[in-house]
């Protein structure tokens, strides 16, 4: 396995983005592979870095396990907009960044084996973009997802948070349609045939406090659900920690690839694991 840390400067919006990535085929892999199963574009949370997957959680070692490359570039605390003041990180991550990457690694590029997901803020960014690009990733994951941006803004309200978000959506604090996940839904539901995506969601059965994102998990499914949207919605008990993000992208490379590996995982993690 290899870990590399890259800072790419991306002219269209003069900045420099960093990325962490984690490569599983400079080895012989446990199941005798060389060859790479897919890409996971794991987005962050609040306050935190592409660095978190790495420092944070085994998602390297889930990914050397099971043969996925790993992009994770740090993006501020901008909820993966084009900020009203700050970068076009929408674009940065949907189109500059995959472009400035290609001119430095070989990562696979096709729809089929390219999946992104995210924890929190991150968990937002993955699902606002992958379902606005469709023809980009195969598999959306969102782990404990601040999936309802305006009751979010509103749970802020009295907060140290409250100014978190006038950078993002200006100072009127309007959440555009296209950022609007819950008017996205209804679009990305009556998308058939090869635009069809599969998503998960996960979050913990206690994680309210601050922005109430178990409340806004349950929105987001009662959306989909009505809309005939694809949704897999997992829950357990847990707050919004590092061991419900842990578990719930072992249960992702589970989902996209219709296999045991999150049953058999999770049975390394029980005191009578064999």
């Amino acid at each position: 396995m290899a870990y590399i840390n890259v800072s790419v400067y991306v002219p269209q919006a003069a900045t420099n983005i960093n990325v962490d990535l984690v490569f599983p085929t400079d080895g012989l892999l446990v199941d005798g592979r060389h060859e790479v199963k897919g890409v996971i574009t794991l987005l962050h949370g609040l306050y935190g870095s592409g660095r978190d997957w790495i420092q944070l959680s085994a998602a390297s070692r889930y990914a050397y396990d099971r043969g996925y490359i790993l992009v994770c570039p740090s993006c501020g605390n901008s909820f993966y907009n084009n900020m009203a003041y700050g970068p076009p990180m929408y674009d940065i991550v949907v189109e500059h960044l995959p472009k400035q990457l290609d001119m430095i690694f070989k990562i696979p590029r096709d729809r089929d084996r390219n999946y992104i997901a995210g924890l929190s803020m991150g968990g937002y960014g993955a699902m606002r973009i992958g379902l606005l690009n469709p023809d980009r990733y195969a598999a959306i994951g969102s782990f404990s997802g601040a999936l309802n941006a305006a009751a979010g803004i509103r749970a802020a309200a009295g907060t140290p948070y409250q100014n978190f978000f006038a950078p993002i959506f200006g100072d009127n604090l309007a959440v555009p349609d296209d950022a609007d996940l819950l008017k996205i839904i209804p679009k990305a539901a009556a998308r058939e045939g090869a635009l069809k995506q599969r998503i998960l969601v996960t979050c913990g059965r206690q994680d309210e406090a601050d922005y109430q994102i178990h409340t806004q998990n349950q929105t987001f499914i009662s959306a989909a659900g009505k809309a005939a949207l694809d949704v897999t919605y997992r829950e357990w008990d847990g707050v919004h920690v590092w061991n419900v993000w842990d578990r719930s992208l072992v249960e992702f490379i589970g989902f996209i690839e219709n296999s045991d590996y999150a049953a058999d995982e999770r049975k390394n993690w029980t005191e009578d694991a064999v």
